[in-house]
C-alpha cells in the first residue's frame, strides 16, 4: 500500500510540474498579428482630409492598411520616427489615386519602438497627420 502512495505521488507530482509548464509556454505564446485599417477621408469643413483613425497602436507583426476612401490622391509619409527606425524605401508610400486603393506595410525589425508621425505629402499644410505608436509584441515585452 505504501508503495502505491509514493507512485502516485510522484505521477501526481510529475502530472502538475508538466501543467504547469505547459501553462508558462502558453503564456508565452506570441499574439496573432492584426491587421490595423487606417482610411485616407476626405470630409467637409475646414480640414476636408484626414486619416481615419488618426491616432492609433501597433504591435510587431500588426500589418498598416491604408485605404483610399477620398476623391483627391493622397499618400503616406513617415515624416518623423524614433531613433532606430530603419524604414528605407517605405518611408514614403505610392499615391493612391481611386476609391478603394490600399497601401500596406508590415509593422518588422525596421520599425523602433515609439510614436511615428504620418503625413499625406500633398496636404500635411491643411492638417493631414496621423500618430502611431509602436510596442514591441507581446513575447518581447514579457522578457523585459
Amino acid at each position: 500500500m505504501r508503495r502505491s502512495s509514493v507512485l502516485s505521488s510522484v505521477v501526481l507530482g510529475g502530472c502538475l510540474a508538466l501543467s504547469a509548464v505547459g501553462a508558462q509556454q502558453t503564456a508565452a505564446a506570441p499574439a496573432p498579428a492584426h491587421t490595423i485599417v487606417v482610411n485616407l477621408i476626405e470630409r467637409p469643413g475646414p480640414l476636408p482630409f484626414g486619416f481615419d483613425p488618426q491616432v492609433f497602436t501597433a504591435e510587431r507583426g500588426d500589418t498598416l492598411r491604408f485605404v483610399q476612401l477620398a476623391a483627391t490622391m493622397h499618400n503616406v509619409h513617415f515624416k518623423v520616427v524614433p531613433k532606430g527606425a530603419n524604414l528605407g524605401a517605405a518611408l514614403s508610400g505610392p499615391y493612391l489615386t481611386t476609391k478603394g486603393q490600399a497601401y500596406s506595410i508590415v509593422v518588422d525589425a525596421r520599425f523602433a519602438d515609439g510614436k511615428y508621425e504620418i503625413v499625406c505629402d500633398p496636404h500635411e499644410m491643411i492638417g493631414m497627420h496621423a500618430f502611431l505608436n509602436v510596442s514591441g509584441s507581446a513575447v518581447m515585452t514579457a522578457g523585459k
